[in-house]
């Protein structure tokens, strides 16, 4: 049994390892810029959300796939830390994302997604028709071309490439890049094939189940027979992406194909000291920070975080979901039971948008329509925003929720989210962790709060 200890990075588009690996068994990486801040400061984020927003309605008409699963966009994850998957070991870097629950990783064969041609008896018409257009007036088959486009031109936009605008423009390979995992070259593999899909707000990663012994490197925690899905297509928009794939932390209720999650399954088979991870991440205000943080496997983060203030029971052991009893800001106050989840896989605070709206008010935030955010001044000190979660409250302060985006550009770290009536209400993102530290206790399946002890 072991503590095991991940650094965790701020997601950058070039990242840097040390010659050599601290003895303490962590890996310091280079910290970078969020994409969604790299869009505005290139002033193409309009143009991105109006893309996305096209795609979103011309989706809604999908059909399920009973081995998809939505989850939040991907647009906003930030953490990422390597795996180790087979013998010999093939590495990868991933996601740490406490809001899903699969491990996968790009497969040998990935490679880009071949769209079918439409039937013969699709009306000509339909291929020259843009992503929603086409599905309002033709059968939603006919349209697959129109959907391509879509993806291809967001995925164009995200590596700064000029989308040509035409009927095909110039194709994205997001697997190109990626390290890929090789069946083959390991001893220890063994073949599951299942299908998996997983689907995202700009695309989905498909393709089939495998088994193998799965590290969270750099340290000796390894998991033997983890399930974990090989992905054989991406969607564009990973292109962009410095990272290889996903490594979910939630609960097996919300894994696509019903698998056992990496760490749920480490806990399962006593891998670990303590059935809890710790995550601390560094506040770094309006600066950019090489050490972003820290996930720790089977233990307390002594070293960076103080003594618990209180656990709370989780009300769904899915996501890390619990109940807000409270919000308030400045002169507004909510007391109206609600829930909300802790993820690592959202950079912001994301609430109801009618409480975003007041909230913003209270701190002196304002929309911009051109970001479709709030924006706040950078040197301006709000009040913090309280969350009352139990016995206690819980204060997020003006340096946890203003967001250097570009210069003299702050983004209020708190933005409105619809959730259709279904899933929590909050997610308590980056803001919230880099205030408090989180303890994930999957057997008592409850989730605690301290205060980091300095950033």
């Amino acid at each position: 049994m072991l503590v095991a200890t991940l650094l965790l990075v701020l997601l950058a588009s070039v990242c840097s390892v040390e010659a050599s690996t601290p003895k303490n068994g962590s890996v310091r990486l280079t910290a970078g810029v969020p994409m969604r801040h790299r869009l505005i400061k290139a002033g193409k984020y309009g143009e991105y959300l109006e893309l996305k927003e096209k795609l979103r309605v011309f989706s809604a008409q999908a059909v399920k796939n009973k081995f998809a699963q939505p989850v939040d966009d991907v647009e906003d994850m930030i953490y990422y830390a390597k795996v180790h998957v087979g013998t010999p070991a093939q590495e990868f870097m991933v996601v740490l994302d406490t809001g899903s629950a699969n491990l996968w990783i790009p497969d040998s064969t990935c490679a880009p997604h071949q769209v079918k041609a439409a039937p013969q008896d699709c009306p000509s018409f339909c291929q020259s028709l843009e992503g929603e257009t086409c599905s309002q007036f033709c059968d939603r088959i006919c349209c697959t071309h129109s959907e391509h486009n879509l993806y291809h031109k967001i995925a164009n936009l995200l590596v700064k490439s000029d989308a040509n605008g035409g009927d095909d423009p110039e194709p994205v390979d997001a697997c190109k890049k990626k390290n890929k995992f090789d069946s083959t070259k390991s001893l220890t593999y063994v073949q599951d094939g299942r299908p998996f899909k997983i689907a995202y707000g700009t695309g989905s990663a498909k393709g089939f189940f495998g088994k193998d012994v799965v590290c969270f490197h750099p340290t000796n925690l390894c998991i033997p027979d983890q399930t974990f899905g090989q992905a054989t297509s991406l969607a564009p928009f990973f292109a962009d992406q410095p990272i290889d794939g996903i490594l979910g932390l939630g609960f097996g209720a919300i894994a696509v194909g019903k698998v056992t999650p990496p760490f749920i399954n480490a806990v399962d088979e006593k891998l670990v000291e303590m059935p809890i991870f710790t995550v601390y991440m560094a506040r770094s205000g309006l600066r950019h920070i090489e050490e972003g943080g820290w996930f720790t496997y089977g233990g307390l983060d002594e070293a960076h975080c103080g003594d618990v203030i209180a656990y709370e029971p989780l009300s769904s052991a899915s996501f890390w979901q619990f109940n807000l009893l409270a919000i308030e800001a400045g002169d507004y106050k909510l007391t109206e039971k609600s829930q909300a989840i802790s993820d690592t896989g959202t950079s912001l605070i994301a609430g109801p948008e009618a409480i975003i709206e007041k909230i913003a008010a209270s701190v002196g935030a304002t929309y911009n329509k051109e970001y479709q955010s709030f924006t706040i001044d950078c040197k301006n000190r709000g009040p913090n925003v309280v969350f009352t979660i139990g016995d206690n409250k819980y204060e997020v302060t003006h340096d946890d929720y203003t967001v250097n985006v570009a210069d003299d550009v702050c983004e209020f770290g708190l933005f409105a989210f619809g959730g259709g009536g279904y899933g929590p209400q909050w997610i308590l993102g980056d803001p919230f962790l880099r205030a408090y530290c989180n303890i994930h206790d999957v057997a008592q399946k409850r989730i605690g709060f301290a205060k980091p002890l300095k950033h």
